[in-house]
């Protein structure tokens, strides 16, 4: 199969990077291998598309420029390499779920504002005290709060008050 060749614009167009993140991975040194034209435009090879699949799943797994081009240059050195490699992958995923963790309390807090606000409303559409259906966030201030922090200082569902 001919190897394919690709103007920084078409590669820009396959890719949804702009042309000014494409010469900047170039001269940051993640993008090797560009060949030039006699009138020195820039062309790229079917590596080309796949060095820069590899940069943005890369940079998805949370791994820095940086990061990345070190991952590059590991991987140009051979196999030796791959326990480095492989401590980086671990780290970043470590990282991203740490990340997903604080999210997922975030949307648990999200959810329970929700539904308090949910109830309030339906309290204050019967003409009853939207205080009193949710009284976490009132105009007092908040009244009690069914989440404690746990051992490493996040929130976490407690048991929630009698509310008599």
């Amino acid at each position: 199969m001919p190897q394919q060749k690709y103007t920084i614009s078409d590669l820009s167009e396959r890719t949804g990077l702009s042309i000014h993140t494409l010469r900047f991975y170039e001269k940051e040194g993640l993008l090797r291998h560009v060949e030039r034209t006699k009138t020195g435009r820039r062309i790229y090879g079917n590596a080309s598309i796949g060095t820069l699949m590899g940069i943005l799943c890369l940079k998805r797994a949370g791994i820095t420029l940086p990061q990345i081009k070190e991952f590059f240059d590991e991987t140009m050195r051979g196999p030796e390499t791959l326990p480095h490699r492989l401590r980086m992958l671990e780290k970043a995923k470590a990282k991203l779920l740490a990340a997903r963790e604080e999210i997922e309390h975030g949307l648990q807090m999200a959810d329970f504002g929700i539904a308090g606000c949910h109830q309030a409303m339906e309290a204050l559409a019967e003409g009853k005290n939207p205080d009193i259906a949710f009284p976490f966030l009132t105009r007092e201030g908040v009244a009690a709060f069914p989440f404690m922090k746990d051992d490493e200082g996040r929130l976490v569902p407690d048991d929630p008050p009698d509310i008599d």
